[in-house]
């Protein structure tokens, strides 16, 4: 089984990306997208294409990292958080965070070498195999984070148990 990473790891893969200092604390409710949660999620494959981790950012984090990572003001990600869409500029840098992050998958005796096969815009449809891991057949750690002049975002990381 692949391992959640710990939230160390977590924190520094986006406080060292960002150039930000980034908090990171336990989230209570599971990140998962909704009609009432925008969310970005990323689906993992293993080399037979296998979904083997997803990891599921609110809108928050999304907006909030893919400006910090571009460098755009934070009254560029809160206009995208008030208008519930994530404008290509910030997809395409959260896009870089969230494929940077399969490293975090591919670490000590894990065999499996993970890639990023697909990131999912918040309204989009989300494969049923990876919703249904999302929605609680998985084993999963949610995280809050804080980065430093951008503010708070959530994220969850579920692997299949």
């Amino acid at each position: 089984m692949t391992p959640i990473p710990e939230p160390k790891p977590v924190k520094d893969l986006f406080q060292d990306l960002l150039g930000r200092t980034v908090t990171i604390s336990p989230h209570d409710k599971p990140v998962v997208p909704s009609a009432r949660r925008a969310c970005c999620t990323g689906l993992y494959v293993d080399g037979n294409l296998d979904t083997k981790a997803l990891v599921c950012a609110d809108l928050d984090l999304a907006a909030r990292s893919g400006a910090a990572l571009g460098l755009v003001p934070p009254t560029g990600a809160n206009s995208a958080i008030e208008n519930v869409e994530l404008p290509p500029a910030l997809y395409d840098n959260f896009y870089e965070v969230l494929n940077i992050f399969a490293s975090l998958f591919n670490v000590g005796e894990n065999e499996t070498h993970l890639k990023l096969n697909a990131v999912f815009q918040p309204g989009s449809v989300i494969p049923t195999n990876a919703a249904m891991l999302l929605r609680g057949l998985g084993k999963r750690a949610d995280y809050q984070l804080d980065i430093e002049g951008y503010g708070l975002g959530a994220i969850g990381i579920v692997v299949p148990m």
